[in-house]
């Protein structure tokens, strides 16, 4: 398993100048109520589709899409095909394995089992698997759910292979208990650096955070999400990718001579049930752009779906790191909570930017280190009129 996700806690590509830093303190300050500015026009309809279309077939890409989230209006532009140089259209309900932006869902999904009492934030290892007091380094059992989302656990940012090999003999096809028995082996081993002492970046974090979630919402990680996420707000997800479906959907490329080739998920089978908390889940991007509009309405205390407070909590940096949502103070924009992903065939990134109460999520069916350099530059070419006027 290799994730490889990129977290975008830069100024979005030099667009977004003048970055303001973050508290390194253990304890965010939580900011008040957004004060949402008045509403800038950007790209939509045909002007939209037209300009996603120009920058997709000039970079010779696949398929894009891009969801704006504009004063709380969903909109959503497709181009392209579903595999390179074929005949079948990719439609706005095709599903894109979105990697990394599977965190911010996580931590809202564990948002909603502390805001019906079943999980804290600050609930702990030694609390939520008592019995793995003697089973475990004992610098793990006070790591909090919180400092797992924030990446300050301990842990480094992917299980090694040694350990997937020692795993592989107790795995029982029970995909709850496989998962402890893979977590059990990792916290045996040394953290790499002390417990909430910095930041650094770990999926294995997220996939026992995940974990804690399972006990205190007796459920598999997967329910847990289609119970708290995606029926509540009425989109359908799933954990994966997108050719499990088998039928008529989307197909991830990867850059080979110079050419898109289309390509198996490379994500390796042994390790992938254990980090679908991590980087598993599959949307299409209409239903993304829900999700992400869902966050800027807590964010004005607008949301009935969870509290303004845990809405701002996720949305609250430290080391410029919420919980699955990297922040950047942008001078004229506040804080915008971004973050990128990709399982190696597939790239997605987001922008949020509660001020101006947009958002903005772009996916390809590619991965190739240039290329998203190139999405991300567009990403914020089309976020360019939000900026203040010189």
């Amino acid at each position: 398993m290799r994730l490889n996700t990129k977290l975008i806690v830069i100024c979005l590509s030099g667009m977004l100048a003048a970055c303001g830093g973050s508290s390194n303190s253990s304890t965010p300050a939580i900011t008040p109520a957004v004060e949402v500015q008045k509403p800038v026009a950007l790209l939509s309809g045909e002007a939209l589709r037209a300009e996603v279309e120009r920058f997709r077939s000039s970079n010779n890409l696949p398929a894009v899409s891009v969801t704006i989230v504009n004063q709380d209006k969903v909109e959503n532009v497709v181009t392209g095909t579903r595999q390179v140089n074929g005949s079948q259209s990719l439609q706005s309900t095709d599903l894109f394995q979105l990697g990394s932006l599977t965190k911010a869902a996580t931590a809202t999904m564990i948002g909603r089992l502390v805001e019906k009492k079943k999980l804290r934030w600050d609930s702990t290892i030694a609390e939520i698997f008592p019995a793995w007091r003697t089973q475990i380094r004992p610098e793990y059992l006070n790591v909090t759910v919180e400092q797992f989302l924030r990446h300050r656990s301990g842990l480094p940012r992917e299980v090694n292979d040694s350990t997937i090999e020692k795993a592989l003999p107790l795995l029982t096809g029970d995909l709850l208990a496989d998962r402890r028995s893979v977590a059990i082996l990792i916290l045996q081993d040394a953290p790499e650096y002390a417990p909430n002492s910095k930041f650094v970046y770990s999926n294995i974090g997220y996939a026992l955070a995940g974990l804690m979630a399972e006990v205190a919402g007796g459920d598999s990680y997967e329910n847990l999400m289609q119970k708290e996420v995606f029926t509540p707000l009425n989109i359908k997800g799933r954990f994966g990718f997108p050719e499990d479906v088998g039928i008529n959907n989307n197909i991830g490329h990867t850059l080979v001579a110079g050419n898109w080739k289309v390509t198996p998920p490379v994500v390796d089978p042994r390790y992938a049930f254990f980090i679908n908390a991590a980087g598993g889940m599959n949307l299409n991007l209409t239903d993304y752009g829900v999700f992400l509009r869902e966050h800027l309405r807590g964010l004005q205390g607008q949301s009935n779906y969870l509290s303004q407070a845990n809405f701002t909590l996720m949305h609250t940096p430290i080391d410029n790191y919420g919980l699955g949502w990297g922040i950047t103070n942008v001078k004229g924009l506040g804080n915008i909570s971004t973050h990128s992903g990709t399982e190696l065939t597939y790239y997605a990134s987001n922008r949020v930017i509660p001020s101006k109460n947009v958002a903005l999520a772009i996916a390809c069916n590619c991965y190739d280190t240039d290329t998203i350099s190139k999405l991300d530059n567009f990403t914020d070419s089309l976020l360019r009129p939000l900026l203040p006027q010189q």
